[in-house]
């Protein structure tokens, strides 16, 4: 969702000396490992985010496209600005080593108050690790763990491990970053779970959210994402969260859920379900785009009457014909 400033540790990583430590380098996942791949054709389809709230005609580009291409966008910023950051850290040497255990620091950038230690254990096969921050005066008790994780890199045939792939989960505390001296606005944390065994299989990534600040209300949310891609059959994408739908008239929260698929030519539709709040039943919202992502389908559950939110064939105008609604 939001980056984490954390640009000045990787600064003061930097001073850990040229050079890619063989026994420790493939101890984390890489932004790839963990990117969200969504169909996307030129700069159009990066115009709308979540907040759209444009009605489509057929022929139009599909709105509910760009709002999946919007969140999937977010979420790749968010995990992936930190992941860039690991790496980093990675290519170079670490400060001291054990058998088992890599440690980078502590560091302290000239100018900063915070101080910063980066450590990473291989166990087996896994690899824990974790980024550790506290005050630059205070002792080696205050430190807190901002990012913490266990990967288990892809091997190939001769054991040797494959960059970009394995399986394994992170925690982003912002709440931790938070209690030290130099940080940003971010609250909350991300939870990721991913499995990218190769380039031949399934690719699975779910990322929860909790207690984050929505930048379009200001207040704090949970969010759910779940992702999966299917090599050459295309894949689907699933987000949930609890939000108040209508500001202006309500304080009510409603439960929100959007499920998308789309084929390897891009392809999709996209299924909408709002539940609770100010709703005595539930409103979904259907919608199937060509493989130029324009609108061919819509319908909505709430105005079936309006044409710009009704129009099309579902049979024949949607690469899949038939409703599906996330369980998030």
């Amino acid at each position: 969702m939001k980056r984490l400033s954390l640009l000045a540790a990787c600064a003061v990583f930097l001073a850990c000396g040229p050079g890619a430590n063989i026994n420790f380098k493939n101890g984390f996942p890489r932004a790839e490992t963990v990117k969200l791949e969504f169909p996307s054709k030129g700069a159009s389809a990066l115009t709308s985010n979540t907040g759209t709230n444009k009605d489509a005609l057929k022929g139009d580009h599909s709105s509910f496209y760009d709002i999946t291409r919007g969140v999937t966008l977010g979420v790749n910023t968010g995990v992936g600005f930190v992941l860039g950051l690991v790496k980093t850290i990675a290519d170079h040497h670490p400060t001291s080593t054990t058998a088992d255990t890599a440690v980078w620091g502590p560091y302290t950038e000239d100018l900063s108050p915070n101080t910063w230690k980066f450590t990473v254990t291989a166990v087996g096969q896994d690899y824990n690790y974790k980024l550790e921050g506290k005050p630059k005066t205070a002792g080696d008790s205050a430190y807190v763990t901002v990012l913490s994780g266990t990967h288990t890199p892809a091997l190939d045939q001769n054991g040797n491990a494959i960059e970009g792939f394995g399986a394994g989960t992170f925690t982003l505390d912002w709440d931790a970053a938070k209690t030290l001296p130099e940080h940003d606005n971010n609250v909350g944390k991300a939870v990721v779970q991913y499995s990218r065994p190769d380039a031949t299989s399934d690719v699975t990534i779910t990322v929860g959210f909790n207690q984050v600040r929505d930048d379009a209300t200001g207040n704090l949310v949970d969010a759910n994402y779940t992702y999966a891609k299917h090599p050459g059959q295309g894949g689907s994408f699933e987000f949930s969260t609890n939000k108040n739908l209508d500001e202006a008239h309500s304080a009510l929260i409603e439960h929100l859920t959007i499920k998308s698929r789309w084929n390897p030519d891009g392809a999709g539709r996209a299924d909408v379900k709002a539940t609770g709040g100010d709703l005595t039943s539930e409103a979904t919202a259907n919608e199937c785009w060509d493989s130029n992502f324009n609108s061919q389908y819509m319908a909505a559950s709430w105005a079936p009457n309006v044409p710009e939110l009704n129009y099309g064939d579902e049979a024949t105008d949607c690469a899949f014909p038939t409703a599906e609604y996330s369980n998030l």
